[in-house]
């Protein structure tokens, strides 16, 4: 270990959990129960049901994004599925964009949630369309701290329900894009969200700080900062959040892969550091109603398949010892503590969202 990597490690050391790998026996895979709390289930499918079941896994369904004029359809679906089990597809809502330069907007949108929490939303998710796509009427980005917003998130504080926050994107979406990159599939793909070479949109510092500023103005409020609060790139600035943010959490859906690209030691030096502020999730998605075409039962399984081989792959990191493989890539296992990995993996969620602890193995 070089003496950057040794003097980070040791910061991290103030921690009631040893950073040594004590001798502990491996949980099995099944064992512990498992909260995704990133994703996008909007159809009813056998296969996915019987693969949460058979590896003790629930998901919580992600509505977003406000801004397509989709929100009550998603809301339908996602109800649909926590109606017919519960104990599986647990849901959040998000809030309605598209009116928010029209008279009264605030209190439509508290309404629609309070709306939301009855039928059994149990937090509220603001995607990233809020600093780098809407715009206000003289053409300025809306930044998530505009105070048109603060009478919800004063709301949010007030009624104990969680703001699940994905602003920004992760930094490689200001940079060239680099094959190497964990992201350039994506932004190869999607240009739109690729921002190099764009000075008219916000930098990340920008949105990462309207970030912050939300947390200055709303102390009580809980922010689920989601994809390791676009801050991958930054596990000092991760861990300074964390110090500095009492009510500000983590998950590390679709940046698992960026994890492993920082030493290990490191990565797991920031779980036994904060092991109730980092949450287990994946932001798989499975939404047929933004498809020309319902998909076939062969699609379905697929999606199936992939998820299990991800979810085992993440287990496979952060339970594992050793080498292991991860995206094509030779990476070392974090081999958390068993304590770490329930918090990481479930309690945690049952926390922030404030779900029914004695779920596993409910028919």
């Amino acid at each position: 270990m070089n003496a950057h990597l040794l003097r980070l490690t040791l910061a991290f050391h103030a921690v009631s959990l040893p950073l040594t790998r004590a001798a502990e026996t491996r949980p099995a895979y099944t064992e512990i129960r498992k909260i995704d709390c990133h994703s996008h289930i909007f159809e009813d499918v056998a296969a996915f049901d019987a693969l949460f079941r058979r590896i003790n896994l629930r998901t919580i369904n992600v509505c977003v994004p406000g801004g397509d004029g989709r929100l009550e359809e998603m809301d339908r679906v996602a109800l649909s599925l926590y109606r017919k089990d519960p104990t599986l597809y647990p849901f959040t809502t998000t809030f309605n964009l598209l009116d928010r330069d029209q008279p009264g907007y605030t209190d439509r949108a508290i309404a629609w949630l309070d709306g939301a929490f009855k039928r059994g939303a149990v937090g509220v998710k603001i995607w990233k369309e809020v600093g780098i796509e809407i715009k206000s009427p003289a053409g300025k980005f809306i930044l998530p701290d505009d105070p048109i917003f603060d009478p919800i998130y004063a709301h949010l504080a007030k009624v104990g329900k969680p703001l699940h926050a994905h602003l920004a994107e992760p930094i490689d979406a200001w940079r060239p894009l680099d094959p190497d990159s964990s992201h350039y599939s994506y932004y190869s793909t999607n240009p739109q969200w690729h921002l190099y070479g764009k000075p008219e949109y916000p930098s990340h510092a920008a949105i990462i700080a309207a970030r912050d500023h939300i947390m200055q103005k709303h102390p009580t409020l809980v922010v689920l900062g989601a994809h390791l609060g676009s801050l991958e790139h930054d596990l000092d600035g991760i861990a300074a959040r964390l110090d500095r943010y009492p009510n500000f959490h983590i998950e590390v859906a679709a940046r698992t892969r960026n994890l492993t690209r920082h030493p290990s030691e490191k990565v797991r030096a920031l779980f036994l550091k904060y092991p109730h502020r980092i949450l287990y999730g994946v932001d798989a998605g499975w939404m047929p109603l933004r498809r020309p075409q319902p998909p076939t039962d062969a699609q379905r399984q697929g999606h199936a398949n992939s998820l299990e081989l991800r979810y085992q792959a993440d287990w496979d990191y952060y339970a594992g010892t050793g080498e292991t493989t991860y995206n094509g890539r030779k990476v070392q296992a974090l081999n958390l503590p068993r304590a770490v990995l329930e918090q990481f993996y479930h309690a945690n969620a049952e926390r922030l969202f404030k779900l029914d602890a004695a779920w596993a193995g409910k028919k």
